[in-house]
């Protein structure tokens, strides 16, 4: 799933000339169904099994609940199918396969580079194309601007889903065992190439998670652990309390820009985008405390209910417009768990502590959700909440070494 991602422009264009687009989905129903043999295995065995009970539990009330609301089925099934990615992520943290997983996105990073640099010197032809499936139309990449600077999105389907796959692969990188030198070479490539998707949020991640992770590994001992506690909770103020300003009425001055750079998306946020998504929450019960459940929000909406569309661009409000109060068990996913990760292996405490940076940082601006490589993540977070044991698991079988005075290494690090 995470290498047709980063492919999908090409792969979908390819298998449309042949007449079989609908094998473009094989990949998230593959994963569809290995999540629910995950969770038939776990019952059927009759261990208690909380990521099982979770995967479980969000579609058994969130589902009839979104239909009860009068929401299409096929609505309601493609919002569950966009949640395939946070799903995956949970059941490969149970089974302890985060470290070989994330490996992977090794290779996602390369290809996401490789595609942004060759769509700067060639349009390729599948962007701004469309397809139809079911009835549906639908992009094989999208084609925009942003200040009359062309979003590129090399070989995936939009400029923000390749700034995340660069994003998040290069800081895996980065806090992985490589000499300087080529760690310099990373951050630089990632910077340039998330510069030419003129993405925003990647480009503060490219920023923000490398050097509060550098600064975490400089503190002694437990400091360690209370600087990510402090940098998650600072993360969840600025990604909670920008969309709830929104909602009191307070905006930012939008000013100039430089190329495109500005705080217009973030305006733009603040005055349609969080708003759209506040209106659906009317009328107000159950709403405001069940929220719209499944496909109420997000990709299901744009195909089915495009009048009401809105995607969210925010994982808090993505997350409270679905399931309401609900919304509250991923706020406390950033922390639980955390303490007892540190005392198990600092080393895995510390990858999750980047990639709840990371989550954190893109989740401002993105719902995060609908993008495979940020939802696989949330899912990886989520599953460490709900099973730190198993989310330690794997390092405490192999417990990395350290070099006198220098960071502690991701437990298998990543390489291109």
């Amino acid at each position: 799933m995470l290498a047709t991602d980063a492919l999908s422009g090409p792969i979908r264009y390819g298998l449309q000339a042949l007449g079989l687009v609908g094998l473009s989905y094989a990949p998230f129903l593959a994963v569809a169904a290995l999540v629910a043999a995950y969770v038939v295995t776990a019952f059927g065995s009759l261990r208690r099994d909380a990521i099982a009970l979770a995967i479980l539990a969000l579609p058994a009330f969130w589902l009839p609940y979104a239909l009860l609301l009068g929401q299409p089925p096929a609505q309601v099934a493609f919002g569950l199918y966009t949640w395939m990615p946070v799903f995956l992520g949970m059941v490969v943290v149970a089974t302890g396969a985060a470290g070989a997983a994330l490996r992977l996105v090794a290779f996602v990073w390369a290809v996401a580079v490789a595609g942004v640099l060759a769509n700067l010197a060639f349009r390729f032809p599948w962007v701004g194309e469309s397809y139809e499936i079911f009835g549906v139309q639908a992009e094989f990449a999208r084609e925009w601007q942003a200040f009359g600077v062309d979003r590129l999105p090399g070989f995936s389907r939009a400029s923000f889903t390749a700034a995340n796959q660069i994003a998040i692969g290069g800081a895996l990188l980065l806090a992985g065992a490589m000499p300087s030198a080529r760690k310099v070479v990373v951050w630089l490539v990632s910077v340039v190439a998330i510069g030419l998707t003129t993405s925003k949020a990647p480009l503060a991640a490219m920023f923000a998670a490398p050097l509060f992770l550098l600064l975490h590994d400089r503190l002694p001992g437990r400091s360690r652990f209370r600087f990510s506690q402090f940098v998650i909770g600072g993360l969840l103020a600025v990604a909670i309390g920008l969309p709830v300003a929104a909602l009191l009425g307070l905006r930012f001055g939008e000013g100039g820009n430089l190329a495109f750079l500005s705080f217009g998306s973030v305006v733009a946020r603040m005055e349609e985008m969080w708003p759209r998504a506040y209106a659906l929450l009317d009328p107000a019960w159950p709403r405001l405390l069940l929220g719209v459940g499944f496909g109420g929000i997000g990709a299901g909406q744009a195909y089915f209910d495009p009048a009401r569309f809105s995607p969210g661009d925010n994982l808090f409000v993505f997350l409270a417009t679905t399931f309401g109060v609900g919304a509250l068990v991923f706020v406390v996913a950033f922390w639980r768990g955390d303490a007892a990760l540190f005392e198990a292996t600092p080393p895995r405490h510390r990858l999750f502590f980047l990639l709840a940076m990371l989550v954190l940082i893109l989740g401002a601006m993105a719902n995060v959700v609908e993008s495979v490589l940020s939802g696989f993540l949330l899912g990886l977070v989520a599953g460490k909440a709900l099973d730190p044991r198993a989310a330690a698991g794997e390092a405490a079988r192999s417990l990395p070494v350290r070099r006198p005075g220098g960071p502690p290494p991701l437990v298998t690090p990543v390489r291109i």
